[in-house]
């Protein structure tokens, strides 16, 4: 709920039009209005998918824009730009289709894919698709008028503050104001999308990443074409987009502090073939799964206490005080061997299944047995042999389930 109410106040706000003294405004507000309302459903649909949206957009905008004023536009919508971008996205197409049938090389390149490409895409291409449209909104010719008009202070006087005063400190105070919340939009949004990046990096099953990267595109598709035959209706989508994506914060965060660990950590394994084995005593990183009064895929590390109880202690947003929660005995759960990564796992003896706990990191696959000692668990099960979507699916929409193991 506090998250919605931030939404809808920044909403309110982003959409309230420049306050002037002059009578004949009506107009300029309609047109305010629109342009708004184009910025943000540019900002949105650039945000979902940022290599995507900067070439399709940057191409769309410079064919369409006349000769004579094309030296104008800016840096993102001119070919030395985006042509490079496009020959990125033809490689990673390469990659998410032939890269299938060749896992050990393919897995690094989406590690990289996660832990670089896409932070540089939020940086160089989500950021500065903000500040342009801010730009274009307010009127400014150049970021560096907008960047000057934001950091300027306003005209005051001895006795009284004049028109021209007021003018500018409320000019001032929208451009921040619509800066604020494009950036917020464009991070929260950006988020959503990425997780689509980490969960493909984490599937074990050839092609399913190339799906899950194509649901994403096709909501970029969606966004950009209803934004150009229906501006409405457009606009209506990309609301609900940026509601969805404040309402799925916490869930899209904590997916992308597990990317950004676990594509390090990869790289390290599967490059440099580096190992964390953890000492007695020591506490094991690890991602919640399903531990009661944790939100899945939280951040934090693993411990036994000298009663032989296994502990988990994390901080809220990775900044917040330590919270420490008893997860059980320790001699209760074991080390499954997984594939790319071991985990934490309950076994379930009825049944012949387990239940994942916690993912542990890439760099401790070899290392199982010090993780087992560690953290005084019974024992070291292979687990790599289990039952593929349906574990995938579970994985992705409870963080860990249950997986029957093959003999």
């Amino acid at each position: 709920m506090p998250r919605l109410l931030v939404l809808v106040g920044m909403l309110i706000f982003a959409f309230v039009p420049i306050l002037q003294t002059d009578e004949q405004v009506a107009q300029q507000e309609l047109k305010s209005g629109e342009k708004i309302s184009t910025a943000l459903a540019t900002v949105t649909s650039t945000a979902i998918s940022p290599l995507v949206g900067v070439s399709v957009m940057g191409a769309w905008h410079y064919y369409h824009t006349p000769r004579a004023q094309r030296d104008q536009l800016p840096l993102i919508e001119k070919p030395k730009f985006w042509i490079p971008i496009i020959a990125l996205l033809v490689l990673i197409f390469i990659k998410d289709t032939f890269g299938g049938f060749a896992p050990l090389i393919k897995k690094p390149l989406d590690a990289a894919e996660v832990l670089f490409v896409n932070h540089a895409g939020l940086v160089l291409i989500a950021v500065p698709v903000v500040l342009n449209q801010v730009e274009r909104v307010m009127g400014f010719q150049s970021l560096r008028e907008l960047f000057a008009c934001m950091l300027s202070e306003p005209v005051v006087y001895a006795a009284t503050l004049q028109t021209s005063g007021v003018h500018h400190a409320l000019t001032a105070a929208t451009a921040i104001l619509y800066t604020v919340a494009g950036l917020a939009v464009a991070f929260v949004v950006w988020l959503v999308g990425h997780s689509f990046d980490v969960l493909a990096m984490i599937s074990p099953f050839p092609f399913l990443d190339f799906l899950l990267k194509a649901v994403r595109n096709t909501i970029f598709a969606v966004l950009a074409i209803t934004a150009l035959v229906s501006p409405h209706l457009g606009l209506l989508l990309c609301l609900s987009l940026i509601v969805i994506s404040f309402l799925v914060f916490g869930w899209a965060l904590r997916t992308a502090v597990f990317g950004t660990v676990f594509a390090l950590g990869l790289l390290r394994a599967l490059l440099f073939d580096a190992q964390d084995k953890p000492n007695l005593g020591e506490s094991v990183p690890a991602f919640s799964t399903r531990v009661r009064k944790v939100p899945r895929r939280t951040y934090g590390r693993l411990k036994a206490d000298p009663d032989g109880t296994l502990m988990f202690g994390y901080r809220r947003l990775l900044i917040g005080p330590e919270r420490k929660v008893l997860v059980g005995k320790s001699s209760s759960f074991e080390v499954g061997q997984g594939i790319l990564f071991p985990s934490v796992i309950e076994p379930i003896e009825s049944a012949g299944k387990h239940r994942v706990i916690f993912r542990l990191l890439p760099t401790h696959r070899g290392a199982e047995e010090s993780v087992r000692a560690c953290l005084e668990l019974a024992q070291v099960r292979d687990t790599r042999f289990t039952k593929g979507i349906r574990a995938f699916w579970k994985f992705v929409m409870e963080g860990g389930g249950e997986s029957s193991i093959s003999s």
